[in-house]
C-alpha cells in the first residue's frame, strides 16, 4: 500500500467517525467511492474494528497505569468513540452484519489543522 493509499484510508475512517459521532444508530456509513480502499462495506468494518483494538492496545495497560487508570481510560475511549462502537455492537449481533447507511454528497469538509511536521518527537539517527 502506498502513503496515499494509506493517507486516503485514514481519512475516510476519520469521516466514519465524525458521521457515527452524529448518527449514533449503528449504521456503517459507506460511499461507492470508498471501494477500491477497502473493498467493500465489509472491509470497512474489518479497518474500524482494527483500529478500535489498536487503540485499546496503544491506550490500557493495568501493569503500567494502574486499574483505576485503565478504568477511566476505557470510559473514556468508550466515550469518544461511541459511534464507532455502535456500529460495531451492531455488525456483531446480526447475522447480516452492519446495516450499512450509504452516503450521498460531498465529503464531510477537512477542519484546517496546523501541519504536524515539526512538532517534535522521536529522532531517529
Amino acid at each position: 500500500m502506498t502513503w496515499q493509499e494509506t493517507h486516503n484510508r485514514t481519512r475516510i475512517i476519520r469521516e466514519v467517525e465524525a458521521a457515527a459521532a452524529v448518527d449514533m444508530t449503528g449504521a456503517l456509513p459507506w460511499r461507492e467511492e470508498w471501494a477500491p480502499f477497502f473493498g467493500s462495506p465489509e472491509g470497512l468494518l474489518t479497518a474500524l474494528r482494527s483500529r478500535w483494538n489498536r487503540m485499546c492496545e496503544a491506550q490500557l495497560d493495568v501493569r503500567s497505569t494502574g486499574e483505576d487508570a485503565f478504568v477511566d481510560t476505557l470510559a473514556e475511549l468508550r466515550r469518544t468513540h461511541a459511534g464507532i462502537l455502535a456500529i460495531l455492537r451492531k455488525a456483531s449481533e446480526t447475522e447480516a452484519g452492519a446495516k450499512v447507511l450509504a452516503l450521498t454528497g460531498a465529503p464531510v469538509a477537512q477542519t484546517s489543522r496546523k501541519s504536524r511536521r515539526f512538532r517534535g518527537g522521536p529522532v531517529f539517527s
